[in-house]
């Protein structure tokens, strides 16, 4: 008998070191390095492995901003991806964030294959060079198909991914599938995208906008494949489900994704298992000099003083940050009014969101503002921007004792908090007891009652602008400014210029029962 094994990571997000950087010198159960000492330890008992990257690794860490802005080079990641030595990597969404050349230039620095065979160039092959890789071991042949997630258009930036095709990955399967199927022994998807229905009743557990196809993959070609491996929604997954092994190993290399075949001698497979491998504090971490001497650059960067504030604006509980006016969101919403001119802005309030020290570094500007958004000003209807108001006012919900909780379809299949915004220039009420749609009332924009007939502006993030987060009333506005400056960059620009100690009151809005 033969065993073979995969270990794969996803939506590392560029935590390549033990931290989250909330603070310096943590050592957290966390971070590529850690997870690849994990991965080495496993496969020693294989007969044979590979080890695979399934995308969204280019961008999200501190460290990712500061190689952009301050190194304006990926070298440093892409030389501690090589000395990795991954099999085969897999394109994310969030690898075209910093721009196409960017990103080209770390696929041109890597050793390994970057499998897309569903983003299509001018020549309408794979951009990345390729989308299908054969991999001889032990004398099985493993025919590997990596795809992505064809929505990335609808949230990118179009400068970024100008002159690509974006096209189904269960279309693209339906293409090259039977001919791997036909020059393999094994069969593995490696897919950045997630699943769009239930993984038990097969029910949606979203809208099917096409942003995620496992599920159809999972459903329509099982009989032809035999590891599916996703990623994108963060979520751990493994399981065997329609005699497929299926794995999703979750976020910033907190676990690792482990799938085993056992072959008999006639190379037949016998017996899969698929589980996650946690990434513990007792994996013991040495750090070569040039990963150290890195860490202590951009630790040092991170700590680097932008301003300081009358007064702490920490962020000690995230839910009621969201239910009532916080200075920090107040804060935010009026460096987006006075940035764009907009009558209204809104802001999400992030995850890793943690508020201002009254002496706020860069560390506090990247972990608040983890993601690179732009913003666009729109023109909006009142009626419109009661739409928004109503989508926001989705997120909460009443618990059995009537106590206002978080709407379950913002925690499940994954959280989705970034999906809750919160506005300023306006006042208005959210009555949670209320039907969806029918929640909020005593809308003032300004000193004024919103007037449904009435055109106003409105500064939002590149994403909601494209209906990220079901904002279906952005999607066609007109764009009455575009503003190519993302959200940390704009807060350090203002915060540097401008008087912080008098922030005007911005957001008034209430969350009753």
């Amino acid at each position: 008998m033969t065993q073979l094994s995969f270990y794969i990571v996803s939506d590392v997000h560029g935590y390549i070191f033990p931290t989250d950087f909330s603070q310096r010198n943590q050592a957290l159960p966390m971070g590529l390095l850690k997870a690849n000492q994990l991965i080495e330890e496993e496969r020693s008992h294989d007969d044979y492995s590979l080890k695979i990257d399934n995308g969204d690794f280019l961008q999200g860490a501190p460290l990712c901003n500061y190689l952009i802005s301050e190194l304006g080079s990926s070298k440093s990641l892409t030389d501690i991806y090589n000395r990795l030595n991954f099999d085969f990597g897999t394109i994310g969404n969030h690898e075209f964030n910093y721009g196409f050349s960017y990103l080209k230039d770390t696929l041109n620095r890597l050793n390994h294959p970057v499998l897309c065979a569903n983003i299509l160039d001018n020549q309408n092959l794979p951009f990345t060079g390729d989308g299908v890789y054969y991999f001889e071991k032990g004398g099985l042949t493993i025919g590997v198909i990596g795809v992505t997630t064809q929505y990335i258009p609808n949230w990118e930036n179009p400068a970024h991914i100008k002159d690509l095709t974006f096209t189904s990955a269960v279309d693209t399967l339906k293409r090259l599938l039977p001919e791997v199927r036909k020059q393999s022994d094994i069969v593995v998807i490696s897919y950045h995208g997630g699943f769009e229905r239930d993984l038990e009743n097969n029910e949606p557990t979203e809208d099917l906008t096409g942003e995620n196809e496992a599920s159809a993959i999972l459903n329509q070609f099982h009989k032809d494949i035999d590891v599916l491996i996703t990623g994108h929604q963060h979520r751990e997954i493994a399981m065997i489900k329609h005699d497929v092994a299926v794995i999703q190993p979750g976020t910033r290399a907190t676990q690792v994704g482990q799938v085993t075949l056992t072959l008999n001698h006639h190379r037949q497979i016998i017996e899969k298992e698929a589980k996650l491998l946690p990434v513990t504090s007792d994996i013991e971490l040495t750090l070569l000099e040039q990963d150290a001497s890195l860490l202590t650059h951009l630790e040092d960067w991170l700590d680097t003083n932008i301003t300081t504030l009358s007064e702490p604006m920490l962020i000690n509980d995230k839910f009621e940050a969201r239910r009532q006016p916080h200075p920090f969101l107040n804060l935010l919403n009026y460096i987006l009014l006075e940035k764009s001119g907009a009558d209204i802005a809104s802001t999400a309030l992030f995850d890793s969101a943690t508020g201002f020290n009254q002496q706020v570094t860069m560390r506090e500007i990247i972990n608040n503002c983890p993601f690179p958004n732009t913003f666009q000003v729109l023109k909006l209807s009142g009626f419109q921007i009661k739409e928004a108001l109503e989508q926001s006012a989705s997120y909460f919900a009443l618990d059995n004792n009537n106590h206002i909780t978080v709407n379950e379809n913002y925690l499940y299949p994954k959280p989705q908090h970034y999906n809750y915004d919160i506005y300023g220039g306006m006042t208005y009420t959210i009555q949670v007891g209320q039907p969806i749609g029918q929640r909020v009332n005593n809308i003032k924009v300004g000193q004024k009652p919103l007037n449904p007939e009435e055109f106003y502006t409105i500064c939002v993030n590149n994403y909601r602008a494209v209906d990220g987060g079901n904002y279906k009333m952005f999607a066609n506005a007109p764009v009455i400014k575009d503003i190519q400056e993302e959200g940390a960059q704009i807060l350090i620009n203002f915060m540097t210029k401008h008087d912080v100690f008098t922030i005007p009151q911005v957001i008034d809005f209430e969350v009753i029962v």
